[in-house]
């Protein structure tokens, strides 16, 4: 069975975010998503963080590319390899969208014509989420660019060692919004 990448609990969520911007999936809806293993037992009992720059949910009710693409007024040509992923949310330049069959999310810029893992498993998502939530005040506070440069760089070789995947291309949805925290874009 396969091990998530992070560690992390609802409370901890919680604690950071506010009972109202950390969502969990019903069990029974993620299930008929598609979702299993350890992937469903992370979205129903710990769940999603939100925050402005991270608009990510818990996958329920009509959330799949496919019943996307038959609401949609404007009716899209998603490539079949995505029709069956779940839409999580959105970060400033992508979408994101979980494969149920693998657990990997995946980024968008461009309606899933293209698209490029960003997470090895919902696990690291949440974390880095979460991770970026709670350095924020330490990169508001810090003396200078040299110092926030210092605060950004050990997270994100801390998340790298463990998901090589959100920083794995320095045009990456995450290198990007890391340059953006450590200019104080973010705080």
């Amino acid at each position: 069975m396969k091990t998530l990448k992070f560690s992390l609990d609802h409370e901890e969520l919680v604690s950071v975010f506010g009972s109202e911007q950390v969502s969990r999936s019903d069990r029974s809806e993620a299930e008929s998503l598609g979702i299993s293993g350890p992937t469903l037992d992370f979205l129903c009992t710990v769940g999603f963080p939100r925050m402005p720059k991270a608009e990510i949910s818990a996958p329920g009710g009509r959330t799949l590319l496919r019943d996307l693409e038959n609401s949609s007024q404007e009716l899209r040509d998603y490539p079949e390899e995505v029709m069956e992923w779940i839409v999580l949310g959105n970060l400033p330049g992508s979408t994101l969208a979980l494969d149920p069959a693998t657990g990997v999310v995946h980024g968008s810029y461009d309606d899933f014509e293209t698209h490029t893992p960003l997470h090895s498993d919902v696990s690291s998502l949440a974390y880095t989420v979460y991770a970026v939530k709670k350095i924020l005040p330490e990169v508001a506070a810090a003396a200078g660019q040299d110092e926030r440069d210092e605060i950004i760089d050990t997270l994100q070789q801390f998340i790298s060692e463990r998901d090589p995947l959100p920083f794995s291309d320095e045009d990456s949805e995450w290198a990007g919004a890391f340059d953006e925290i450590a200019m104080g874009m973010w705080t």
